[in-house]
């Protein structure tokens, strides 16, 4: 018996089919897998929801101009200035409405510019050192507290007359030392007022020099988040200053406010000591900051004095005399 091979089974090409696979195959598939990040570059809900940017926002700048911020030099104004023109460029690039007010406090309080639109505000860079030239004494206390209580109001007012947009306020209070002119108003009225806005969501920055003012703005009703030491020499205050102005633009554009430690490293850098410790003071900022601590009622951390390693536990034994019999 003889086996025939039989082929194999070869299918009848139709170019119907092979034209219909290749529309199949060039036709995209939807991707249903979801991008890892897409919860930080869309708004969404939730509790890690990037806030929206806000529709409206208020900032009252209430800034020391006391004798002692002498210290600054030319940071104060300068400082001054260049955050106008920032503010004006965070309301254009985040098309928010900026109503901005200037208070400066001595021994009284001096209002420049009151809930004005943040673009209307014109000051040249003389007539911002003119603004903060230092002179007599310290009304903090009092001061901020009348600051606060126009920047709820507006706040207040704002929201009812716009209930479909989003307001924020925002109040800045920049010091270099104590009050000594608001008897019989204390730090812990302060604290009160304070408080009492952050309860009705108004974002609180606190810049200080010559102190510890993470402490000191916690005293004073601060978050210890939003309150930022700074240096008064004029070699470096105006990092701190600068700081403090990009906080305030974050809040107005619905960004975290909060300082990091990188920033706070820039605004009063901590002295190194890996040489030779220096003669104390450290520095104007690091002697008055001690000065507040203790006033505190909170010790500083002092640097104890340098020790000696090359020298002996105990005293050398003192030689002896040979004698000799006569």
């Amino acid at each position: 018996m003889y086996l025939t091979q039989v082929p194999p089974f070869i299918p009848k090409f139709n170019t119907h089919n092979l034209s219909s696979a290749a529309h199949i195959m060039s036709k995209p598939r939807p991707i249903n897998k979801k991008l890892s990040c897409i919860d930080a570059v869309k708004r969404r809900r939730g509790s890690n929801a990037r806030p929206a940017v806000p529709s409206i926002a208020f900032i009252r700048s209430c800034r020391d101009r006391s004798g002692s911020m002498s210290s600054y030099g030319r940071a104060s104004g300068d400082s001054l200035y260049s955050s106008i023109q920032d503010h004006k460029k965070n309301s254009k690039d985040n098309n928010v409405k900026i109503f901005y007010s200037l208070t400066t406090f001595d021994t009284k309080a001096e209002t420049h510019f009151d809930n004005e639109d943040i673009n209307q505000v014109e000051m040249t860079l003389e007539e911002a050192h003119e603004m903060v030239s230092p002179r007599d004494l310290t009304r903090l206390y009092a001061t901020a507290m009348e600051e606060l209580a126009k920047l709820r109001r507006s706040v207040k007012e704002s929201k009812a007359a716009n209930p479909d947009k989003q307001v924020v306020g925002v109040f800045e209070l920049h010091t270099d030392g104590q009050d000594n002119e608001s008897a019989p108003f204390t730090s812990r009225d302060l604290n009160t007022a304070v408080k009492a806005a952050r309860a009705e969501g108004i974002t609180c920055i606190f810049a200080g020099a010559n102190q510890d003012a993470v402490t000191v703005g916690e005293q004073y009703g601060f978050d210890r988040d939003l309150s930022l030491t700074t240096d008064s020499t004029p070699q470096n205050a105006s990092a701190g200053l600068r700081l403090a102005s990009q906080a305030v633009m974050r809040a107005c554009s619905g960004a975290p406010p909060q300082f990091t430690r990188l920033m706070r490293q820039q605004s009063a850098p901590v002295p190194s000591f890996s040489d030779s410790p220096p003669t104390p003071p450290y520095s104007p900022s690091s002697s008055s900051a001690a000065a507040a601590l203790l006033a505190l009622g909170q010790p500083p951390n002092l640097i104890p004095p340098a020790l000696n390693l090359r020298q002996s536990a105990m005293a050398p034994p003192i030689g002896l005399t040979r004698q000799t019999n006569c």
